[in-house]
């Protein structure tokens, strides 16, 4: 008797408790970058650096307000892809795409992300120049 008891008292306390799903959440989510892996290439005689966007996820105008190489000791830039400024390419930038950044000097190079909002930026790869006696090509690091 305490049983059947038990089992009817516990069936009208989790009544409310259905397995149902609730629906999903209205907040969408963070915009964070894409999975962006870059190689990096110098070539002396001409001074650039090139740039492989080797693997990831597409950069869309969705995540991605610029991609954009900047140049470590100076003030050259090269956007890459952008919202809103002429860039070398266009969205969606995918892997296998290719740019080339001119240096007037000997310096390394950055790419740096930018937030579809422009509110935040992040370095997601660069390339530090081998010394003379190397070369290199590195992967980006995070």
């Amino acid at each position: 008797m305490f049983r059947r008891s038990f089992l009817t008292a516990a069936s009208v306390t989790l009544a409310g408790c259905g397995l149902a799903p609730s629906p999903p959440s209205t907040e969408s989510y963070p915009e964070s970058p894409p999975n962006v892996l870059l190689s990096f290439a110098w070539d002396p005689e001409r001074s650039v650096h090139e740039i492989r966007f080797s693997r990831g996820s597409r950069v869309t105008p969705e995540n991605t307000g610029e991609l954009l190489a900047r140049t470590v000791e100076g003030d050259g830039e090269t956007v890459w892809v952008s919202g809103e400024r002429d860039g070398v390419a266009d969205f969606p930038l995918t892997p296998g795409a290719t740019l080339t950044h001119s240096v007037s000097d000997r310096h390394g190079v950055r790419v740096v992300w930018v937030a579809p909002d422009e509110d935040r930026s992040i370095l997601v790869g660069r390339h530090r120049l081998p010394s003379e006696t190397t070369t290199a090509t590195t992967e980006s690091e995070r």
